[in-house]
This record gives C-alpha cells, sequence and structure tokens, in this order.
C-alpha cells in the first residue's frame, strides 16, 4: 500500500514539474509571434519575460513595439522603450522610442528621439523620420489649441473588448454599419496578427438607444475579410474594402432592401483596377463617386478619384481630384457630407498631428477646385491614426472610432458632440421692403443664406405670398443674407448670438435701399 502511494507521490510531483515547465514563457513563442507581426500575442509572452528578465534590451525593445502596433494605450511603451534604447537594443530603438513620446504628447522628447535616430545613421525608417519631425512639430501648434468637443462611448450594445472601427451613420442617426473583429465572425477564425478575421456590423435605435450589433452574415460577410468603408446619406448603398485570396484591394457595394443588406457586388473596373482601391463615397443624388486608390499616374501612396455616372448608368473613366487635396503621402477614406460638396478624408499629408488625420475640403461648382484641406483638429485627430469620421446632418454630432480611457478593449466607437455649433437655433421672422419708408412689403422675392465661416449655401427661402413675411432658422453664427426682388440684389449680412448672448427670437426687416 505504502509502495503505490510512493509511486503516486512520484508522479503527481513529475506532473506538476511538468506543468510548471510548459507554462514558462517561452522566448521562441515569443519571437514567433513577433516576426509574424501578431504583436497582441507577443506582446503577452514578453511581458511574462520580462518579469524574469526586467532589463533585457531585446524583450523591453519588442514589448514596446507591440505596444505601438495595437490599438491599445500607448502609455506603457514608454518606458520599454527607453531602456531598449539606452542599451542598443535595435537600431530601430530610438525610432520607435520618438513615437512612443510622440504619441504621449512629449514633443520635445519625441524631436530628440527621432535626431537620434537619425544621427546613429542605420535603421529602416530613415526616409521617413523627417516627416515624423514635421507632424511632431504640427502637434506642438495644433494640441494648445484643442477644438471643443465631448466624447462619449456608444456603450455594449455596440462595443466589445475586440476592435470596434470604421463607424458610418444615416444622416438622421438611425442607422450605424461598422467593422469589427470579434468572436462571433463568420468564419471564427483568428488570423495571423491575433485578431479575429473582420465582418461588418450594424444596428438601429430602438427607443432612443442603440440596439444590440448584429453580424450582416453570409450576403455581406464571409470567412475572409470585409470592412465597412462607407455608406450613401440615405443609407441605402453600403461601400465594402473585400480582401480574399484572389482579390487584394477591391471595392463592392450592398444595397438595403426590405430591412437588410444585399449581397455585395463587385465594382466594374472603371473602379477596380490592377492597383488597390481601398474606400468610397457617392454624392446624395447618386451621380459621383470618389474612391481612394492607389495606381499608375497618382501623386504618390493613394490618392482620391472622382467618376461620374454616364447616361448609361455605367462609371465614367475616374480623374484624379488633384494635388489640392492628394499630397506624396496616403489619402484615404473620402466621406461626402449631406450637401454634396463637402468632404472629410483621412491624410498622412497636410499638417497632419501624426499618422492619418482627418480632414475637410469644399468643392467649388464654379471654379471647379476643391479648398484647401482644413485639419478638423486634436482631440478628434491625435499623434495616432485617425481614418474615418461621419457626420449626423446638422453636423454636431459625429461618430469616429478610436482607443480612449474608458475603451473596453481595443478600438471603440464614439460619438462626438462639437460643443461650439450648440444646440440652440434662432427663429428670424422679418418682412422686405424697397427702402425704410415703404409701408408694403415684397411678397415677390427670393432669399438665399450662406454661412461665412464656411462659404456654404445653407438654404433658399420665400416670403408668403400674402403677407411678406419670411421664416428662416439659424444656428449661432455669421451669416450673408442674398435677396433678389425688384429686379436688385442686394446682400446682407447677419449675426446669430450664441452661448450666453443666444436669443430663440429676432425680428428683422431687410431694404432694398439702405
Amino acid at each position: 500500500m505504502h509502495k503505490y502511494l510512493s509511486i503516486l507521490i512520484i508522479l503527481t510531483s513529475l506532473l506538476i514539474a511538468n506543468t510548471s515547465f510548459a507554462q514558462r514563457p517561452d522566448p521562441a513563442d515569443a519571437d514567433e509571434h513577433y516576426r509574424n507581426q501578431n504583436f497582441v500575442d507577443a506582446l503577452i509572452v514578453y511581458k511574462k519575460l520580462l518579469k524574469a528578465k526586467p532589463k533585457d534590451p531585446l524583450y523591453n525593445f519588442r514589448a514596446g513595439v507591440s505596444i505601438l502596433l495595437t490599438d491599445r494605450d500607448k502609455k506603457e511603451a514608454v518606458n520599454y522603450l527607453e531602456i531598449a534604447a539606452e542599451n542598443n537594443a535595435d537600431p530601430e530603438a530610438y525610432y520607435y522610442l520618438g513615437l512612443a513620446y510622440h504619441y504621449n504628447l512629449r514633443f520635445e522628447e519625441a524631436r530628440r528621439a527621432f535626431k537620434k535616430y537619425k544621427q546613429l545613421g542605420k535603421g529602416k525608417h530613415l526616409e521617413d523620420v523627417d516627416r515624423r519631425i514635421e507632424m511632431v512639430n504640427n502637434a506642438e501648434k495644433l494640441v494648445p489649441a484643442p477644438i471643443n468637443v465631448t466624447f462619449k462611448n456608444v456603450g455594449p450594445n455596440i462595443n466589445t473588448e475586440y476592435p470596434d472601427y470604421y463607424p458610418f451613420i444615416t444622416k438622421d442617426e438611425s442607422m450605424m454599419v461598422w467593422t469589427a473583429r470579434r468572436k462571433d465572425v463568420v468564419g471564427r477564425t483568428r488570423e495571423f496578427d491575433g485578431y479575429y478575421s473582420s465582418d461588418i456590423y450594424m444596428s438601429t435605435v430602438e427607443n432612443g438607444e442603440w440596439a444590440p450589433a448584429k453580424n450582416l452574415k453570409t450576403l455581406v460577410n464571409s470567412t475572409y475579410d470585409e470592412q465597412a468603408v462607407g455608406l450613401s446619406a440615405d443609407g441605402k448603398q453600403l461601400f465594402i474594402y473585400f480582401d480574399d485570396i484572389k482579390n487584394v484591394g477591391d471595392i463592392y457595394v450592398s444595397y438595403f432592401s426590405k430591412g437588410k443588406f444585399r449581397k455585395k457586388e463587385k465594382f466594374s473596373e472603371a473602379i477596380n483596377s490592377k492597383g488597390f482601391e481601398s474606400s468610397a463615397t457617392i454624392s446624395p443624388d447618386g451621380n459621383t463617386l470618389l474612391f481612394a486608390s492607389r495606381r499608375p499616374g497618382g501623386f504618390g501612396g493613394k490618392d482620391i478619384y472622382i467618376t461620374r455616372k454616364l447616361p448609361t448608368g455605367d462609371w465614367a473613366e475616374p480623374q484624379n481630384i488633384g494635388d489640392v487635396v492628394n499630397t506624396p503621402y496616403d489619402e484615404d477614406f473620402p466621406n461626402l457630407f449631406f450637401d454634396g460638396k463637402t468632404m472629410y478624408f483621412a491624410s498622412e499629408g497636410h499638417n497632419s498631428i501624426g499618422g492619418f488625420d482627418i480632414f475637410k475640403t469644399v468643392w467649388d461648382p464654379e471654379t471647379n477646385t476643391w479648398s484647401k484641406p482644413e485639419n478638423i483638429g486634436y482631440p478628434v485627430n491625435t499623434p495616432e491614426d485617425n481614418m474615418t469620421i461621419s457626420f449626423t446632418e446638422d453636423a454636431r454630432h459625429a461618430y469616429i472610432s478610436c482607443w480612449r480611457e474608458d475603451s473596453y478593449g481595443f478600438l471603440d466607437i464614439y460619438r462626438v458632440t462639437f460643443e461650439d455649433l450648440g444646440d440652440n437655433q434662432t427663429v428670424i421672422k422679418g418682412q422686405i421692403f424697397s427702402d425704410s419708408l415703404s409701408t408694403t412689403p415684397i411678397t415677390d422675392a427670393f432669399i438665399s443664406v450662406t454661412d461665412n465661416r464656411t462659404q456654404e449655401e445653407i438654404g433658399q427661402y420665400m416670403p408668403n405670398s400674402k403677407s411678406g413675411k419670411f421664416v428662416v432658422i439659424l444656428k449661432p453664427g455669421s451669416y450673408q443674407m442674398l435677396i433678389e426682388a425688384n429686379g436688385k440684389t442686394v446682400t446682407r449680412d447677419v449675426i446669430v448670438k450664441g452661448l450666453s448672448d443666444f436669443v430663440p427670437f429676432m425680428e428683422q426687416n431687410f431694404y432694398l435701399t439702405p
């Protein structure tokens, strides 16, 4: 009896020893994950290795890089990379240390690290380090002057511990589509980078809240990668980036009917070239398509192209929209606003404060030109990549994806409120007279209102045919009112006050002759 007990004790001890050995972190596993760009799993193993060897230069370097190359909190990368750089762990150590400082808004230290990397004169990023320094300089100008916005995580019905990103909404904010890499994707398989494959999800508003996410299933999704890369203003056309073994970088469309998105269809060769296409947007009238493509003849990297629908229903030969918008760097995710003239897009060029920033440009139909792109500002844009933004019709709210302190895991979707626009609106009532002495209002008149800041036409109005009274509702801002009557055209400036001096109602008459 004692003999069998001794054998049992020995076997149990061996089992415990083998289990302990199996649980020890294996540097070879970490190295394999790292080489295959599976930074999620690599970081897990390197952190375990660092518990035993906290000062190991290589482990610190790779742990720091793994943090920077996953969509998560970047703060802890600094300590790892400082140790790596001090010990010359890798020729790229100072480059990644510069990125870590930049992501954490430590601009002077970022510049020093990038300059040190240049001085060492060896590494794979010597060609882009000067551009990184430019981005640091841009950030130093824009970050101290943040735009007035607030962020709200849209909650657990939409966001998960996995990446949720690229949100697009309808103009009335009743439906949202986005991309996610979570366990319930169609393929249910993890890819080489440690994440699940990407599928497209949707949600609608029920009782004032976003309903639980729904996977669009096999009519749209497959065992390969699908990503939402655009949505028409009416929510009837969903643009999809699809990547499988045979097709890398093509754009598809799925039409919404009878409550669901239908089987995705590939765009024609006019859109999908032998190059690489990644995103698309369509005008409200459905006749103009803009998309991002890397193809011969561009200005460098991915550019934004435009095409218009022919009488046959086919798309015309695309044209590059030019170097006012496109740069030697990548442009992506064009997204037309509901006015059909304002376009938001992502770019690594212009005055980006780091990686991709979101910019705004406006089309002028009279001159056939795009306005100089405007960086929409920090903290919507950050030193990390900021790719998409989707606005409500009043432009007061927008949806983006990013990592913030209250994220559930990796990238989450947030609703952004642009506080300076305000929810307040002023009702302006008035009449038009030929001059200040006249007592008979003009009833046959045409009025158009333009926002002086954006140069966009807000609306067109006509007086009541009997009373001559007109009503215009405007948000706080500066406007120009153009009046056409009695063969005359005059303009008048109107200021609508906001914040503490806001007034909900104004009576203001206008005279053709002052």
